[in-house]
């Protein structure tokens, strides 16, 4: 797979993610690996306890299930690309409500994806973890 083609599919499972609003968790095995590592800068503190460190699509299906348990998706959305070799960044913004409390997060979100044979094989996620844990509370 080359970089465009990888840029291509990461706009694309954002686009559905975004569409589906976080209803369809299996549609990101399409995407990804079945050894994926995923990673994000909340590691499971601070009421984040969904962003702790997953391997596996089981595992992110698992990090999905308790994000969207959580909140309700309002919107994610892939602003831009950044592409080298195998790995694509995309910077994007999304907007959540937490359920218990009914409170809004948006925030600005990195997320640096490595593929390996057109699939994400490691993917980090950098957002503003006070922000999110904020509407925790």
């Amino acid at each position: 797979m080359d970089v465009e083609s990888n840029v291509e599919k990461l706009r694309t499972a954002f686009a559905m993610w975004d569409a589906c609003k976080g209803s369809d968790l299996t549609m990101w095995n399409q995407y990804t690996t079945e050894d994926i590592c995923m990673r994000s800068l909340g590691d499971g503190h601070h009421g984040l306890d969904f962003s702790c460190l997953r391997r596996g699509q089981g595992q992110m299906r698992e990090y999905l299930g308790d994000l969207t348990d959580a909140f309700e998706m309002q919107h994610w959305t892939l602003l831009e690309t950044i592409a080298q070799g195998d790995k694509v960044v995309g910077i994007g913004s999304t907007a959540w409500v937490h359920k218990a409390t009914k409170k809004r997060a948006e925030t600005r979100v990195v997320v640096i994806c490595r593929f390996r044979k057109g699939l994400v094989c490691e993917y980090e996620e950098y957002f503003d973890t006070a922000a999110v844990a904020a509407a925790t509370r």
